[in-house]
């Protein structure tokens, strides 16, 4: 019968190591796909937040129909606001150059974003980004 009268049935596991082995599983075979490293490059966190500097790394690009290409991540290091003229680097290298159109946090649209936020960035113009790659914003001066 099961759980109906607070018994479980013979042999019936419990959901929680079902996941835990789930995951190690899971875990195993991640890492074996990349070699023990890291699915996704990580950004280096050097820069200062105090130098208004900031790096964005991305997990996921869309495209949104009269808006442009959104890419969605977390700020590493420093501060991004909307009109900054940024660098897409891809493997350390830039590999090309927008601006930020618009920044959204959770359904509310934020003028800047600042270190540990996840965000979404909406870019302007056609640009190839993609997962990985980092927006840094471009020198003022």
């Amino acid at each position: 019968m099961g759980w109906l009268f607070g018994r479980r049935a013979r042999g019936a596991e419990d959901a929680n190591e079902t996941l835990r082995r789930y995951n190690e599983a899971e875990a195993n075979r991640l890492s074996a796909l990349t070699g023990g490293s890291e699915a996704a490059p990580r950004a280096s966190a050097t820069i200062s937040a105090a130098t208004g500097i900031g790096e964005f790394v991305v997990e996921d690009v869309f495209t949104i129909t009269g808006r442009g290409i959104v890419a969605t991540g977390t700020v590493r290091a420093g501060v991004l606001r909307v009109g900054d003229d940024v660098d897409v680097v891809r493997q350390g290298a830039p590999h090309a150059t927008t601006s930020v159109a618009g920044i959204e946090m959770f359904r509310r649209t934020v003028s800047e974003v600042t270190t540990g936020d996840m965000a979404g960035l909406v870019l302007t113009g056609k640009v190839d980004i993609e997962r990985g790659d980092v927006i840094r914003p471009l020198p003022s001066g």
